[in-house]
């Protein structure tokens, strides 16, 4: 094994324990990390003047809501607290944006054998009951990497719609801070939780190691749907067996929580929590960046 064959291996253990970022059902594009302070859409410059002037009273309905929103949040909380809010809120979609890029890299080959190949493949078929041949595995390695790729689309969508809405996050977040100080009531913490828990849909909470497992993919419908038409006769039978034994010792504490399930806490203790994922998730970005790196050097180098 030469020197930069042994820096992949190393750098691959050193991020096994977050691969399962990237499976997040909360993303971003490619675009900046950054949160615009005006997420009110804009059309492009094909879009002609009629387009244009016919958004202008919908923009102008949006931006108000939230500015009415905001101002109603700095009214009750003040102007400080708000302002942290928004910055933790920010400081999550940075997170999950590095989430997405990983993700990326990762379906793409990018990231060595993260999230993909035999190891991605041995996670999903742990607890099945069934071994599966070699044209078998290949064709579920492909259903693994369809299901990859929606579950990142599922990301993207859930963390613009918060980009584009920030507001609800930082009431929940700052209701929490009101919480943690006995400033509300309980029930009145719970009321809000649900009233988000719609607009907030898709978006993992960050401080719940749970919900960094690698995904489920055999709840999602057309993997599993695909899974199963792969398998013979016996490997059904005893797949359906192993199926049947793990929904009923299901345990709770493995499911994935929602961001309106994070616990109660200080906006200051939220926001260093935040932060501590977020320089967590931008390291090992750089680290799979290293690795996408020397791979492709080993490769030329194979190649010569």
């Amino acid at each position: 094994m030469n020197r930069n064959t042994t820096l992949i291996a190393t750098a691959s253990v050193l991020i096994a324990g977050v691969a399962a970022f990237a499976f997040l059902r909360p993303g971003s594009t490619d675009e900046s990390s950054s949160v615009s302070q005006d997420p009110t859409p804009r059309p492009s410059a094909s879009t002609g003047d009629s387009v244009s002037a016919d958004l202008k009273p919908t923009r102008k309905l949006v931006r108000e809501s939230k500015e009415d929103e905001a101002a109603a949040l700095i009214e009750q909380y003040g102007d400080s607290r708000t302002a942290l809010s928004r910055q933790v809120v920010d400081n999550v979609t940075s997170l999950l944006d590095d989430v997405l890029e990983m993700g990326d890299m990762m379906t793409s080959g990018q990231g060595g054998q993260f999230g993909g190949g035999d190891q991605a493949l041995r996670g999903v078929l742990r607890g099945t009951g069934v071994e599966l041949d070699e044209t078998q595995k290949e064709a579920a390695s492909e259903l693994f990497r369809e299901y990859q790729k929606r579950e990142l689309e599922k990301t993207r969508n859930a963390v613009e719609s918060l980009k584009e809405q920030p507001v609800t996050l930082m009431s929940l977040m700052l209701a929490s801070d009101a919480r943690s100080r006995d400033e509300i009531s309980e029930e009145e913490y719970k009321a809000l939780q649900e009233q988000s828990s719609g607009e907030l849909e898709g978006i993992l909470n960050p401080l719940d190691r749970n919900n960094f497992r690698g995904g489920q993919p055999m709840e999602d419908p057309a993997f599993r749907s695909g899974f199963e038409a792969l398998l013979n006769e016996d490997q059904s039978s005893k797949f359906d067996t192993a199926m049947s034994e793990r929904e009923a010792s299901e345990d709770n504490s493995r499911q994935q929580t929602s961001i309106t399930e994070m616990p109660v806490m200080d906006l200051e203790s939220l926001d260093k929590s935040i932060s501590s994922a977020k320089q967590m998730t931008t390291g090992f970005k750089s680290i799979m960046q290293g690795m996408g790196n020397l791979q492709e050097l080993e490769q030329q180098r194979q190649g010569e």
